[in-house]
């Protein structure tokens, strides 16, 4: 029993082609929105931290700066500072006092509204102090390391101790050439590293370096990472990128404080990066859904639509199918199935045009038919013929009409009898040495034919009687004239990747101007196509059958020689 094959419906495949590309078109276009804007997102988040970063570098620059002036104003400031130093002044003199409350007044007014200085001290080289605070400053204070340090200063410079959270800045102070006092500016740790901590930067961890590569300052919670972050970003060269820290991927931003040589680096996991964008996936997740919930119910209605009067078409065609011809579909659309529709009746119509028309050619045909039979000359009627005139050329002993019946015969046997486009050049060479055999019989004069071609050539196909009409062409305008030795040589060889064929004659020859009339006319067509005999045929056939970067062309020269050269795929 013959298995039904399975069938879809073209409304089912309608269905099934719209979904397709309705959700691959929806999930390709969310897929590069969602990839665009997770790109943007991070894109922008990276811009946006660089800049917060770069932003409270720059005011932590700015205090350090300020910080700077303000030890250098009082430096210079000897007319004030320095003439109201005095190695023998009494402290409790009224004149003494009054030098250091005019000194205090002057530091104090240097930091007013920079909540960041807590204090400015000159301590001179024998051991007074002037400051700007009233907080109370004891010889013990002098004894810590980092103070030590700003008053050893030969030049202005920056000291702190990170676990104190103690930042000074020092230099000397010089009068007529000797040094007469140090200056010290204290800074507040927590204001100037408060910059740091504002609410973008809350996710971001800050390593702020000092020019030993030491941490300065840092948020974040481990830091045994800084020393080997510093290395890492100063041997990267660059000022943001990516980087593994503890075998996580992160993204580090450097910022360089040019003015105290303070170096900034800040690291993001890329988990603050990507939090937004899962945000941004369940939505995308969501949109969709219900694009796919949309495209499903779309689908459904449209081919529904669709194909209604395609349904009414399939079943009149049915009915047509059980012998129903009677039947026309009644669909009124403008659309392609209205069409198919109009064409369906159309076709019915001529249908039955056409029967009766098949029923009246049938009877032509059968009728010429029997009129070819009747008229029909049997190949079989001339091979017996010439079968004839060889017996009886036989039986006379006439010699050359018994070979000449021969060739002949054979010629019209393999002619008519190989219906084959292409024969083998073998084959060829036997029709054209059976004609060159009835050819010797009319003429008289000597002539030969010489075939130079390889081995390998003989079993190549070419269009059937290709050659034939090159070598009677030869022996008609070439060599008939000749009293004797006509020579016809045909050549076969392959070069490069072309088979090149040459029937050459010694016959008369050809002048320029007839050789270029003769391609000229051959090249010519009439309303009837190409002139089907000679070498137009030869020519035009190897363009039709190869195409026309193939065919054919003349060389020749008068009294010489005339050879014709034909180009074929070899």
């Amino acid at each position: 029993m013959k298995k039904k094959k399975r069938c879809f419906s073209i409304r089912i495949k309608i269905l099934i082609a719209s979904l397709i590309i309705a959700l691959s078109t929806t999930l390709v276009s969310l897929a590069i929105s969602y990839y665009t804007e997770v790109d943007t997102i991070k894109s922008t988040m990276k811009t946006y931290t660089k800049e917060y970063i770069s932003f409270a570098g720059d005011n932590f620059h700015e205090m350090m700066l300020e910080g700077r002036r303000i030890l250098l104003s009082v430096a210079v400031k000897t007319d004030i500072v320095a003439t109201g130093i005095s190695k023998t002044a009494s402290e409790a003199s009224i004149e003494g006092y009054q030098k250091k409350k005019r000194i205090k007044s002057f530091l104090s007014g240097l930091i007013s509204q920079k909540n960041y200085i807590d204090n400015i001290l000159v301590v001179t080289e024998n051991g007074q102090i002037y400051q700007a605070s009233s907080e109370l400053i004891v010889q013990k204070d002098m004894e810590e390391a980092v103070v030590k340090e700003a008053l050893e200063a030969t030049r202005v410079g920056l000291f702190y101790d990170r676990e104190l959270e103690e930042v000074w800045m020092g230099c000397p102070m010089y009068s007529r050439g000797t040094q007469v006092a140090s200056v010290l500016v204290k800074l507040n740790y927590k204001k100037i590293t408060e910059v740091w901590g504002v609410e973008p930067l809350s996710g971001v961890e800050i390593y702020l370096y000092g020019t030993d590569g030491r941490i300065f300052f840092s948020n974040a919670l481990d830091e045994e990472a800084g020393t080997e972050l510093y290395q890492k970003v100063t041997a990267d060269g660059h000022d943001s990128g990516d980087l593994l820290i503890n075998g996580e991927k992160q993204y580090f931003i450097c910022d360089l404080a040019e003015g105290e040589e303070m170096t900034a680096v800040g690291v993001v996991p890329y988990d603050v990066f990507t939090k937004s964008t899962r945000e941004l996936g369940t939505k995308f997740l969501a949109i969709g859904l219900v694009a796919a919930i949309g495209s499903l119910t779309a689908s459904v209605y449209l081919s529904g639509k669709i194909c209604d009067n395609l349904n009414h078409l399939t079943q009149s065609m049915k009915m047509v199918r059980s012998g129903n011809l009677q039947v026309r579909a009644n669909i009124k659309t403008e659309d392609e199935i209205g069409v198919l529709s109009d064409t369906f009746n159309e076709m019915m119509e001529r249908i039955s045009e056409l029967l009766e028309e098949i029923k009246e050619k049938e009877k032509l045909k059968r009728e010429a038919e029997r009129d070819v039979l009747e008229t029909q000359i049997e190949p079989h009627f001339l091979y017996n013929t010439i079968d004839s005139m060889q017996y009886v050329a036989h039986m006379r002993g006439e010699t050359e009409i018994e070979e000449v019946s021969l060739a002949l015969s054979e010629l019209l046997r393999s002619v008519l009898s190989n219906h084959d486009e292409c024969i083998t050049l073998w084959e060829e060479r036997e029709y054209i040495e059976n004609y060159l055999t009835i050819e010797r019989f009319k003429y008289r004069e000597l002539f030969s034919l010489v075939w130079d071609v390889d081995e390998s050539l003989w079993g190549i196909k070419l269009p059937k009687l290709l050659l034939q009409p090159l070598v009677e062409n030869a022996l008609l305008h070439g060599i008939s004239e000749k009293e004797s030795d006509g020579l016809i040589q045909i050549k076969v060889y392959r070069q490069e990747m072309n088979l090149t064929i040459k029937v050459i004659d010694n016959g008369k020859g050809m002048e320029q101007e007839e050789i270029d009339r003769l391609l000229q006319n051959i090249q010519r067509t009439d309303k009837s196509g190409f002139r089907r005999v000679g070498l137009a045929n030869v020519f035009q056939r190897i363009k039709l059958i190869y195409g026309e970067n193939y065919g054919g062309t003349i060389y020749s020269c008068k009294n010489q020689f005339t050879c014709v050269e034909l180009r074929l795929p070899g």
